[in-house]
């Protein structure tokens, strides 16, 4: 385990600077289409180094990783998560000194003036509820295709290599390994633009803090794709907080929203619920399925 789990890891990171590095150096702008373009190339990286690990074992690729469309509820309770999440995070954020609720702000007077074009007597609480459900749809097709890049990666194979460790090792293993694989990205203004540096930390944090739920799923529903839909709805539906949250203070990212603090800690009263409901998952055994 340990020999290709180094030679993912190398490959991975090897992959990911270069390529992060080329789009730097070429003059490319993250906050563009081009750096969004890049985001999503970017997402597949974890999937091509499973491949390139399993071509170097001779092992079958993609197989035996979890990939399994026999839906069943969980695939539901994973998808519908996510948004949740999202809005629990949006509501909490303005008990932060300094952050605040707001229907005024530049993100969302764009999105009513675009939305008005077409839809008459377009409002704050509509262009929500359009953004919640396009997220919903967009979580469960384009953006899980996207989500599953990564997954087959995370909750793929690297699950399968930690077969035999406790489900807690292996939270923090994934989770670490998910958040550093982010910082070449984070340091180029994804997700934490105003403190790139400190969002490396944190985006590890909140990655480390969120395996154990999409562990969870992963395991009850026997499938990655549920992982993926759940990951592709989490970032479908997280632009909610950017457009509804005003800060006075360039600490927003870091600390309200939920790839900030505030997220990080609801993250945690549900790891904690885990724990607390289903101790035979949360102090179990990874298996090899």
């Amino acid at each position: 385990m340990k020999n290709k789990l180094f030679q993912f890891l190398l490959v991975l990171f090897s992959i990911s600077l270069i390529s992060a590095s080329c789009f730097y150096f070429l003059g490319g702008e993250y906050n563009s289409l081009g750096g969004t373009l890049f985001a999503a190339a970017y997402m597949f990286i974890p999937m091509i180094s499973v491949l390139i690990v399993q071509f170097l074992q001779k092992e079958p690729l993609l197989k035996g990783l979890g990939t399994s469309f026999r839906i069943n509820k969980w695939f539901f309770i994973g998808w519908l998560l996510m948004p949740v999440f999202n809005l629990l995070a949006l509501f909490c954020s303005p008990i932060i000194p300094g952050t605040s609720f707001s229907t005024e702000t530049p993100l969302l007077a764009n999105a009513i003036e675009e939305l008005s074009k077409s839809i008459p007597n377009v409002n704050a609480w509509l262009v929500m509820a359009i953004t919640f459900v396009s997220g919903l749809w967009a979580g469960i097709t384009i953006n899980a295709v996207f989500a599953y890049g990564e997954e087959i990666a995370w909750r793929g194979w690297l699950l399968r290599q930690c077969s035999g460790m406790s489900f807690i090792k292996v939270s923090l293993l994934i989770g670490f390994i998910w958040g550093l694989w982010h910082f070449p990205i984070i340091l180029m203004g994804h997700n934490y633009p105003e403190h790139p540096v400190l969002g490396v930390f944190v985006m590890i944090a909140f990655c480390i803090v969120a395996t154990p739920l999409f562990m969870y799923v992963r395991i009850k529903s026997q499938s990655v794709i549920a992982a993926a839909i759940m990951h592709g709805t989490l970032n479908a539906t997280a632009g909610l907080s950017l457009m509804y949250l005003l800060h006075e203070h360039t600490w927003g990212s870091i600390i309200a929203g939920p790839g900030g603090l505030v997220g990080i800690a609801i993250l945690l009263c549900i790891d904690l619920a885990i724990f607390v409901f289903d101790k035979d998952v949360a102090i179990g055994i990874i298996e090899n399925k």
